[in-house]
């Protein structure tokens, strides 16, 4: 019996064991339920805040590639904004008032640091020990010498000074023009019959054309020059001459007389050309211009083609402008030059001059135009664009040292010297095409530095081309200050008439700028071509 109750017993005891076990199990199954519930709502949250970050992933790179593009965006315009003569290829005369006016406080800046350091140190202001000043001075032989001028009276008691002591004399010269006034020259043109029956007047006075009543050589002279170098319209023109000589003319006869002297300088043209082809070295430029022929129905008759441009091609004393109908080929092959000239020429970038460069001994291309455009690269972006700065370092260092050995009497420069400063730019260009390889511009285009870098790169030869002739200059600065009369022009008048009086007004600066570098007086060069006879480089001597 006492056998049968402890199995009684322990089968009890296994059996309620076995029931806490299933109890355990059953909670356990139901919190592991609970569980995989938890879990599956779990990842499935995670699932989608896993969806949701990559969403706001892709968000976060498109406002990134979006704030990329705005600060190209940014950097462009702000370039734009900010560009003139000192950051880009634009012309001097095209900044605005703010523009030329820092460019002169930084230009009186430089000139005064070098007077300083010429010195030794800061100068007082005013003229320098030494200098001779530029006031006027007394004349030895005046024109004109007036009695005495005696005083009336006293001052303080107003009492006569007839004999009274002389105390002394002071000398007083004024520097004046007499009074302008027109002088009427009456000549008597005898006209006498040969024995043969033929009948013979006497000559014209020379620079006198028509008749019976003709304008002089001295008037038509100074009309002329108030035209071209005045840069003025036909109808202000007749308004100075009336203004200054009395003497009544109209818009007519100014254009007639200006077509004239344009005709007349054909001969003069030819000869320039010719001296230019015999030089060695000439420096270019060309600059856009407008005509009243750039209406909007002309444009459509001629077609986009039609786009007036000036050039120049001129060395130290011989200046040659020409206009051409467009900025290409078709105008720079019909000036006859470009093609027949086989030395060295100095030009910016443009490419219409590459045509011609496999007959040119070499192509420079202008530094200071490379500078510019680096300097706006730099100043649109100074921390990312430091190589453009570097480069500007480069090009000045470059040059110095080709005056430094021209000062030393050396013909030309080691090609150590030259290797040295070859390797320094080609690592400069390459960290301007690496730092802005992968770089877009708004557009999707390349980035502008980028376009520059490998330029400057591309054309290492053309560039430093001036460090092996030091005869080639490193700039076309001399080429722009040609072309600064056109703009002057262009200020005052808006436009040129016609495509035609443009070529006429080109002619006509070529003569006063080239007579002028040597030094024959404006109204003597226009009285010898109006009277037929224009000074040329190749007869150099000045008419009377």
């Amino acid at each position: 019996m006492g056998s049968d109750a402890g199995s009684q017993s322990s089968y009890e005891e296994l059996v309620a064991a076995l029931a806490r076990r299933d109890a355990v199990i059953d909670r356990q199954g139901t919190q592991i339920a609970r569980q995989v519930v938890l879990i599956e709502d779990l990842a499935g949250r995670l699932a989608a805040a896993e969806a949701r970050t990559g969403e706001l992933e892709a968000v976060h790179e498109a406002d990134l590639a979006r704030l990329e593009a705005l600060e190209v965006l940014v950097a462009e315009l702000a370039g734009r904004l900010g560009r003139d003569s000192r950051t880009s290829s634009k012309p001097p005369g095209s900044d605005g008032p703010a523009s030329r006016a820092e460019r002169r406080a930084v230009q009186n800046k430089q000139r005064q640091d070098e007077r300083d350091a010429a010195a030794g140190g800061r100068r007082k202001r005013g003229g320098q020990a030494g200098h001779r000043g530029g006031g006027l001075e007394l004349s030895a032989d005046p024109d004109v010498r007036m009695p005495p001028s005696e005083p009336a009276a006293c001052d303080r008691c107003g009492a006569g000074l007839a004999g009274a002591v002389l105390v002394g004399r002071e000398r007083l010269q004024v520097v004046d023009i007499p009074a302008i006034t027109a002088l009427v020259t009456e000549y008597l043109l005898v006209s006498r019959r040969c024995g043969c029956g033929a009948v013979t007047c006497a000559e014209l006075p020379e620079g006198v054309r028509g008749g019976p009543v003709a304008y002089g050589p001295n008037l038509k002279g100074a009309a002329a020059l108030i035209f071209a170098h005045g840069h003025v319209s036909h109808e202000r023109t007749a308004e100075l001459v009336a203004g200054l000589f009395e003497v009544a003319v109209s818009t007519g006869w100014i254009g007639k007389l200006v077509a004239q002297l344009a005709e007349q300088l054909h001969g003069f043209e030819g000869a320039l050309k010719t001296a230019l082809l015999a030089e060695p070295v000439l420096v270019g430029d060309e600059t856009p211009v407008n005509t009243i022929e750039d209406s909007v129905e002309t444009k459509a008759q001629r077609g986009r083609a039609f786009s007036p441009h000036v050039f120049t091609l001129r060395c130290g004393d011989l200046i040659w402008l020409g206009a051409g109908h467009t900025r290409g080929h078709a105008a720079l092959d019909s000036f006859g030059l470009l093609e027949r000239y086989c030395g060295v020429l100095v030009s910016d970038d443009f490419g219409g001059y590459t045509k011609y460069e496999a007959r040119l001994t070499a192509r420079q291309l202008c530094n200071q135009h490379l500078i510019r455009s680096l300097r706006g690269v730099h100043e649109a972006e100074p921390a990312a664009q430091a190589w453009a700065r570097e480069m500007i370092e480069l090009l000045r260092a470059a040059r110095r040292l080709v005056q430094g050995a021209l000062v030393a009497g050396r013909g030309a420069l080691t090609a150590e010297e030259i290797e040295k400063v070859r390797e320094h730019y080609l690592a400069c260009a390459s960290k301007g095409i690496g730092r802005n390889l992968r770089r877009r511009t708004s557009t999707g285009g390349k980035h502008p530095a980028l376009v520059l870098a490998l330029r400057l790169k591309t054309k290492i030869d053309m560039v430093l081309y001036h460090l092996r002739d030091f005869k080639v200059p490193w700039t076309s600065n001399l080429a722009e200050q040609a072309l600064r009369g056109v703009k002057i022009h262009l200020k005052v008048s808006g436009c040129f008439r016609t495509l035609e009086t443009t070529r006429a007004y080109c002619r006509i600066q070529s003569y006063l700028a080239t007579t002028r570098l040597h030094a024959i007086p404006a109204m003597d060069a226009l009285r010898a071509a109006l009277a037929g006879r224009p000074w040329t480089p190749l007869t150099p001597n000045p008419a009377p």
